[in-house]
């Protein structure tokens, strides 16, 4: 049977393998390249196929991946077992990331006896920015792009466990603008979220790349200030806030002047708990409002009838 005709196994083959937007590849025992697909030759730069013959992934992606599918494909292939559906990056430049799905399944003789894997990898991209999108809108304040409280409290809870091991302090922030609505009724609700991104942007200017600022709902936002040298620190942090904001700026041509109250809780001065520890912060917020706005409060260590530490489903009017 001629291999030009369309119903031998040779033409639909070679068909397949010009043809397919998937990079296809055939490997001997030693893990050397023995046939590729078009497109997979495309990818890597190379306009013949046959100019792949023999090269291993070490001659074409260098060192460290070339290692990694080199004792991957040996395992493939000692074990007789296939990899489905394998999700693999590779970084193709500074910033730049390549996503691929690949199968990899032995090819055997006539005897069973494994003589090398047939490889197909496909490009998901576009698939995979998708899933980051989605994941960074599930964990993300879609205003301002700072976490959200889903992320916060992950954050706060792995903080936690940390300064437990380590037997360390670390405060969380809560900061609350004063007289926000006043903001909103004045000159809208548009230019009330840009003075909220705007105020994100001097919160994540005034902490650490360690530390972690969120939005959790309208105007409030929290910073979790990990691994402190001391006490003292929060209050530095909160005064640089409060100076930060203190200064004028523009948006759309309206001169904005901002004030905030901030409310502080230690770790392991109020509690041990994630959430009961945002509380203690939230009440510090209160009672920095009650004494006037534009201010800080720590919540205090010993509250009546709190026991050993801060209750939240106890807390006192602040008035």
């Amino acid at each position: 049977m001629s291999i030009s005709d369309p119903t031998s196994e040779e033409f639909q083959f070679r068909a397949l393998m010009e043809n397919t937007e998937d990079s296809i590849y055939f490997k001997d025992r030693a893990c050397r390249l023995l046939r590729v697909s078009r497109r997979m030759a495309q990818n890597l730069g190379f306009s013949d196929p046959s100019e792949l013959v023999g090269k291993t992934d070490v001659d074409l992606f260098g060192e460290s991946f070339g290692q990694r599918t080199f004792l991957e494909d040996l395992r493939i292939m000692d074990s007789d077992e296939p990899i489905i559906g394998l999700v693999e990056s590779r970084l193709l430049g500074p910033t730049e990331m390549n996503w691929t799905l690949t199968t990899k399944v032995p090819m055997h003789d006539d005897s069973g006896a494994v003589i090398g894997l047939m490889g197909i990898t496909r490009e998901i991209n576009e698939l995979k920015a998708t899933e980051l999108d989605l994941q960074h809108l599930a964990t993300h304040d879609p205003l301002t792009g700072l976490p959200n409280r889903y992320l916060l409290i992950d954050r706060l809870t792995r903080t936690l466990a940390h300064a437990k091991r380590s037997r360390s302090v670390f405060a969380v922030l809560f900061i609350d603008v004063d007289d926000f609505k006043g903001i909103n009724d004045a000159r809208g609700h548009e230019f009330g979220d840009l003075v909220l991104r705007a105020l994100g942007a001097i919160l994540t200017g005034s902490i650490r790349g360690s530390d972690t600022v969120s939005r959790i709902g309208g105007d409030e936002f929290v910073i979790i200030l990990e691994t402190l040298g001391g006490r003292q620190d929060a209050k530095v942090v909160a005064n640089k806030i409060l100076s930060g904001i203190a200064k004028p700026f523009m948006l759309e041509q309206h001169e904005v002047k901002l004030t905030v109250s901030i409310g502080i809780a230690f770790y392991p001065d109020n509690t041990g708990d994630a959430e009961i520890l945002l509380r203690a912060a939230d009440y510090a917020m209160y009672l920095a409002k009650g004494e006037g706005k534009n201010g800080w409060k720590i919540c205090p260590k010993g509250l009546p009838g709190s026991g050993k530490g801060f209750r939240a489903e106890r807390l006192p009017d602040p008035g």
